[in-house]
Parts: C-alpha cells; structure tokens; sequence
C-alpha cells in the first residue's frame, strides 16, 4: 500500500523539569515523577506530590511509583513517614522495579 506514518516527538530530560512547575500547574500524569525532576528532592515536595495524587482518585493507584522514585532521593523511612506506608509495601515496589530492569 505504501503508507507511511510519521510521529514528531521531543525528548524531555525530567531532571530539567521544575518541579514547583510541575505542582503548580499542575501536571497531573508527570506527579509520580517529582522526586527526580529539578528541585523535586525534598521533604516538602514529596508532601505535595502524594497530597496531589490523594486529591485525585484516577491518580491515586500512581502512589508507587512515587515511592518508588523518591526512594532515589529521600531516605526510606521519610519515605514511609510521609506516606503512611508499612516496609512490605515499599519494599514490594522496589523490588518489581528491580526485578524488571535485571
């Protein structure tokens, strides 16, 4: 048939995002995100992105993947404070991550 398709894309480095941009917009699908992007690695920040995935029910099933970035930039037992997480849980995250990328 001789078709062709064509997608335009742009690469976007998240560490480059700001995260206050990202809170404050907001950007719902880029939260679990926060940790990770410009200024995301704190306390404060993690607050904000887990109150704005609680605000929105379709969202928060996304509280994992949250947890599972900000175990990059935040101790895990801030982590566990902040979330109201038991181990079993966090640990659960991290290890399928894991186990994906072996």
């Amino acid at each position: 048939m001789g078709l062709k398709a064509r997608q335009d894309y742009r690469v976007i480095n998240l560490w480059e995002v700001e995260a206050e941009l990202v809170l404050e917009q907001p950007l719902p699908p880029l939260f679990p995100f926060v940790p990770i992007l410009f200024g995301g690695g704190s306390e404060s920040k993690l607050r904000s992105a887990v109150q704005a995935l609680r605000a929105d029910q379709t969202l928060n099933q996304l509280e994992p993947l949250l947890a599972f970035f900000a175990s990059f930039v935040l101790e895990i037992p801030l982590i566990q404070q902040i979330m109201r997480w038991d181990m079993t849980v966090l640990r659960e995250s991290l290890r399928c991550a894991f186990r994906i990328k072996n």
